[in-house]
């Protein structure tokens, strides 16, 4: 008898507790969906009127859109606002302009592999560093190191130190070599 009296105490208790969380969130509005709850009717406090920012639109005009968190800090720190990008882009210089400046490597020499080291292999094709003793048809030798990007490892078998291969060069700057893959050495 006294398990069941504790029993229906303890129910009194929880029914209490419920009752008044129920009631300390408002009365329920049902709507077309179902039913949810409605705060309590709020009226503005009396005192000074909201700051400019603040203040509701006049129901005639309509409201502003929501500025983001970087527009208000800007503002508070005085900062300048964005600048506006403009609708048309910007015309585009011909991509092919650049290489109009760009002198030929059109002088045909040898050169003789001094040193060979890969740098890269991505699938079939090879990177290689390549440092190189070119003997122009005309003047004295010199060395240069170039990069080569090796389109399949049998032309990439064909550079070994020691051997002779094909390159073009610009006469006036000696360090723009390139290896002539078409021309065998």
């Amino acid at each position: 008898m006294g398990a069941a009296l504790a029993l229906a105490v303890m129910l009194v208790v929880v029914v209490a507790i419920m009752s008044l969380a129920v009631n300390a969130q408002g009365p329920f509005q049902a709507t077309g969906q179902g039913a949810q709850r409605a705060g309590p009717a709020r009226t503005p406090a009396p005192g000074p009127p909201a700051p400019e920012h603040r203040r509701q639109a006049p129901p005639d005009q309509p409201r502003r859109a929501p500025r983001d968190k970087t527009e208000r800090s800007r503002e508070r720190r005085g900062a300048s606002p964005p600048v506006e990008v403009p609708a048309e882009p910007a015309p585009v210089a011909d991509p092919l302009a650049p290489l109009a400046d760009v002198r030929p490597l059109d002088t045909e020499a040898t050169a003789t592999v001094i040193s060979v080291v890969d740098e890269r292999t991505l699938g079939p094709v090879t990177r290689s560093r390549l440092s190189l003793r070119v003997h122009p048809p005309s003047g004295d030798e010199f060395e240069v190191t170039t990069r080569v990007a090796f389109p399949t490892p049998e032309a990439r078998a064909k550079v070994k130190v020691g051997s002779t291969i094909a390159v073009r060069y610009d006469q006036d700057d000696r360090r723009r070599v390139v290896v002539d893959m078409e021309r065998d050495g």
